[in-house]
């Protein structure tokens, strides 16, 4: 089992139990809450919604029930919120008041509407004339009226005009008409108040849910604010009108007069009083821990005592090859690149890590070493060459060689190849470090390939070789000219190099399944294939004689390999000894 899956398994079982204890811990304490809630609930909710709905009866509006809510919640211990009908706005929350965000609540919500009830006398008198109009089988109910399933219905009577005091008793009649008055009455009573609250030190809420609404001090006082509540009422004709149009169509469903009656007053009520509103219970936020039970300790302690093993077991198995690594990492800082970490030839994580460091180690050493033999061989290339300037300098002064136009030209040679060396090298540097420059542009390899070939041709003709280009057409591709014209100049100029007198070196530039490319065949000396392993080395040559007597640095084909790779593409080689050599460049096409 690897690591990775070690681990998993570990963390599922801790988490499957956590998760587990979790549950058990939350549904023990849900359930204890639910059923307190509940009881509570039933104990005191009829006399919380009343409470509520008498607050909005008497006010007409909902300013204010943060008094109510917060006295009822603090009496019963319960979490009470207070929300329109719609749901969209929370007019009270006892969470909120005590400074707390507020906390769930029940789903179950109780209606509240803050509308009076129509006074019980009129409902008596609408069921009589119920009653009596069932047991009527002439066609008229009890006060001679057509009933509505005899025929067709009759249109309600005239509006009655409202009496002069709207605050007094209601005047007997007809259950329809005292219903009006009973409505106007608390309309009446509604705006009072508020004119009296702003007019003095009055409060703008009724004394009574039952007519007529005030007590003796406020029947008495500002009687300008009775008189205009009584003309506002009256004034509102088409508010009395569209009221008492319903309770018409009350008349006509007579064997359900009352009850009619009494839907009607309450909606009409509810239109000039305050909106209804739904309650909601909850818990209090200050459940105990210490109520969730023994089992739920133990529970608990499981938990925790599953996550200390484990984490004691993952740590003991990580630390230790993290130490290992981090001690081997401070010795190859210090110079020790030949340090590696033992990783016991397991197949986890942690022993492909530890692999992983030994081999950037052993890439480390490598890259050291073969940096020290590029010193040694550029000491190595710059040593002889000097020497024999020095040698010859010496002879000059001391007299010992003559001075001739031959010597100094090939002095002068010499310091050439120096500096072309030199120009290798920092080519090299910079193409390896990445900070060589490039201007890809779209380029026919056909061109590049005949402009090298007539700069080469010269050279090719004074060593006896023949050029041949072999490109039917353009071929595009997208790389920076001039270095490409420098790797195709490398390639061509080592071609010519290694090829005797007689001999053929041939270009072809086309399209094959894998893209553009770019081949140069010679029918020279050829490689063997630990040679052609050794081609692309900084300074090796497979003939040192030849490329020392025609100029070349042993860095060619180094730079052009990393310039072909550079530009997104590849340059490969096949040798045969005695039959020659192709190399064979592949570019991106444009």
């Amino acid at each position: 089992m690897s690591f990775r899956l070690r681990i998993f398994v570990l963390v599922l079982v801790v988490a499957v139990t956590a998760i587990g204890a979790t549950a058990y811990l939350t549904i023990s304490l849900t359930s204890r809450e639910a059923a307190r809630v509940d009881q509570a609930r039933d104990e005191h909710e009829a006399a919380i919604v009343d409470e509520i709905r008498r607050f909005g009866i008497r006010n007409g509006r909902w300013e204010g029930i943060d008094t109510v809510v917060g006295a009822m919640s603090g009496r019963t211990g319960l979490h009470i919120r207070v929300v329109t009908e719609d749901r969209k706005v929370v007019l009270s929350d006892s969470d909120n008041l005590d400074g707390r965000a507020a906390g769930p609540v029940q789903l179950l919500a109780r209606q509240a509407d803050p509308a009076p009830a129509l006074d019980p006398l009129i409902v008596s008198a609408a069921g009589q004339l119920a009653t009596a109009a069932a047991l009527t089988g002439d066609g008229r109910d009890a006060a001679g009226r057509p009933r509505r399933d005899r025929g067709a219905p009759v249109a309600s009577p005239a509006m009655p005009s409202l009496p002069d005091d709207l605050f007094g008793p209601i005047p007997p009649g007809d259950p329809g008409t005292q219903t009006l008055y009973q409505l106007a009455q608390y309309r009446a009573a509604l705006v009072k108040v508020r004119c009296m609250a702003e007019q003095g030190p009055w409060p703008p809420t009724l004394a009574s849910v039952e007519p007529p609404y005030l007590d003796v001090k406020q029947l008495a006082a500002e009687p300008a604010c009775a008189a205009s509540a009584a003309n506002r009422v009256r004034d509102d004709r088409g508010w009395l009108l569209s009221w008492w149009t319903d309770i018409g169509v009350c008349r006509l469903s007579m064997p359900a007069y009352d009850d009619c009656l009494t839907t009607t007053f309450a909606q009409a009520a509810l239109s000039t009083s305050a909106v209804p509103v739904e309650i909601y219970f909850g818990a209090p936020p200050d459940t105990a821990v210490t109520e969730l039970g023994r089992p739920a300790g133990f529970a608990v302690l499981g938990v925790v005592v599953a996550a200390a093993l484990g984490t004691a077991w993952i740590a003991r198995r990580v630390s230790r090859p993290v130490r290992l690594l981090t001690g081997a990492s401070l010795q190859l800082a210090a110079g020790r690149l030949d340090v590696r970490v033992p990783y016991g030839g397991g197949e986890d994580e942690l022993a492909a890590l530890s692999n992983s460091f030994n081999s950037m180690a052993e890439a480390l050493q490598r890259s050291e070493e073969r940096q020290r033999r590029l010193i040694a061989d550029v000491a190595h290339e710059l040593r002889t060459p000097l020497s024999n300037l020095r040698g010859y300098l010496e002879g000059l002064a001391d007299g010992v060689i003559e001075p001739s136009p031959e010597l100094f030209a090939s002095l002068h040679e010499e310091t050439l190849l120096q500096r072309r060396i030199l120009d290798d090298l920092q080519v090299l540097a910079l193409a390896e470090a990445g900070e060589l420059e490039y201007a890809p542009a779209p380029c026919d390899l056909a061109e590049l390939a005949a402009t090298a070939v007539t700069a080469h041709r010269a050279v090719a003709g004074n060593a006896g070789v023949e050029l041949v280009v072999d490109a039917p057409e353009p071929v595009e591709v997208r790389a920076d000219p001039d270095r490409t014209r420098q790797v195709l100049g490398n390639l061509l100029s080592n071609a010519i190099r290694y090829t005797d007198a007689g001999g053929r070196v041939e270009i072809r530039v086309g399209r094959d399944a894998a893209g553009a490319f770019l081949s140069v065949r010679d029918t020279g000396v050829g490689m063997t294939p630990e040679e052609v392993s050794r081609v692309f080395d900084r300074f090796w040559r497979a003939d040192p004689a030849r490329q020392r007597t025609t100029g070349g640095s042993g860095l060619g084909l180094t730079i052009a390999r990393r310039i072909v790779a550079d530009q997104d593409g590849s340059l490969a080689v096949e040798s045969t000894p005695g039959l020659g050599t192709t190399f064979t460049v592949r570019l991106p096409a444009g």
